[in-house]
């Protein structure tokens, strides 16, 4: 995760932490595979450490009338574009859910900076431009800034 997000978490505890949360949130869901338990986790860092709360995404994975595997390759269908943009909105995201129990401290949550922000949306980008089954290029320094000034120029358009 260090090599493919190095600005992600400030310190590499916290990296660590944030993705125990996710083994265990995974497993609660249900998601067994080291491959469902890492999409999992990659799915946390890059849509919502919440995303699994979505209304449609829950529904889904909560349906025990298929197996496990089934629902979960499910969410990744067409059917579920809608869910997964709801899951991307910032409004959504709810940071304590990198935690067992969230703190009382808001302070303590440790939220993305800026840079974390601005990796994500590059690669958001990145994967939507890569073929299928190519691996990632890495984000350019040009890339990081201008996504950095494109989320800093919403921020203040949404205070207003």
């Amino acid at each position: 995760m260090r090599e493919q997000h190095p600005t992600l978490r400030s310190t590499d505890d916290m990296l660590r932490d944030s993705i125990r949360a996710g083994v265990k949130r995974a497993r609660v869901n249900g998601l067994r595979s080291d491959r469902q338990v890492s999409e999992f986790i990659l799915i946390m860092f890059e849509v919502a450490p919440n995303f699994d709360q979505q209304k449609d995404i829950r529904r889904m994975l909560d349906d025990t009338r298929l197996p496990v595997e089934e629902r979960w390759e499910r969410l990744f269908t067409p059917a579920f574009d809608a869910a997964w943009e709801e899951a991307d909105q910032p409004g959504f995201l709810d940071a304590g859910a990198w935690f067992e129990t969230p703190p009382k401290d808001v302070s303590e949550v440790g939220l993305p900076s800026l840079e974390e922000w601005a990796e994500v949306v590059v690669l958001s980008r990145i994967a939507q431009q890569t073929p299928p089954g190519q691996p990632l290029r890495s984000p350019t320094l040009h890339e990081l800034y201008e996504a950095a000034v494109e989320i800093e120029q919403r921020v203040k358009a949404n205070k207003k």
